[in-house]
């Protein structure tokens, strides 16, 4: 009779460490996934908010500030290291390649020393670099200075926008708003996404 109370007794003690360690460690992985998003949102508002700022105009002369501007990437040009020199960074979400479980999703970072012409064609880059892990989405739309939407993901006031401005637009872009989405499998439970939203106003662009 001890015995079996002492079995009950011990496993009702394991149930109640191993539930405390379940929820522990999902609580670890959330404020992780959370801590992951809001840098990668930091940088990335941080250096938006500098395109334009082009001291080495002339020669550099690109045609837009923002070279670019799709869904899921945006390049643009900017003195984001303060050294006197205009480079060009490049913000993207590629698909997992071969699959999400060899190379999780990511946002990489690309960034150009040494730009030249009209189209900003750069050099001096090491290639893309991943910049945030378990990054399932990190979507951009944008809109000029009356918040008229000219492309990109789609919003609750931009429903169907066109995928990619047309290169005529690129120069009327006023406000960039930047969605990032993390998501990781957590012990015990289904997987939690976390969703961060910033809305960037470049202060160098139009003038």
């Amino acid at each position: 009779m001890a015995t079996a109370i002492s079995s009950v007794v011990l496993l009702a003690l394991y149930l109640l460490y191993d539930i405390n360690q379940v929820t522990f460690v999902k609580g670890e992985q959330q404020a992780d996934l959370q801590q992951n998003a809001r840098i990668a949102m930091d940088r990335i508002v941080r250096e938006l908010r500098l395109a334009g700022f082009d001291p080495q105009t002339p020669p550099v002369g690109c045609a837009t500030a923002i070279n670019s501007a799709t869904a899921t990437s945006v390049s643009f040009i900017a003195d984001v290291t303060s050294d006197g020199t205009t480079e060009k960074i490049e913000y993207t979400n590629p698909p997992c390649i071969p699959n999400c479980a060899i190379d999780p999703p990511k946002i990489r970072r690309e960034q150009w020393e040494s730009l030249a012409g009209p189209t900003c064609s750069g050099s001096g880059s090491g290639g893309a670099q991943p910049f945030a892990e378990r990054v399932t989405a990190l979507t951009f739309t944008y809109y000029d200075g009356s918040n008229i939407c000219l492309g990109g993901a789609a919003t609750a006031d931009c429903p169907a926008p066109p995928a990619a401005v047309p290169a005529g637009s690129l120069g009327n872009i006023r406000r960039i708003s930047v969605t990032i989405t993390t998501q990781d499998t957590q012990t015990g439970s289904k997987a939690q996404p976390f969703t961060l939203r910033a809305e960037v106003r470049p202060r160098n662009l139009g003038l």
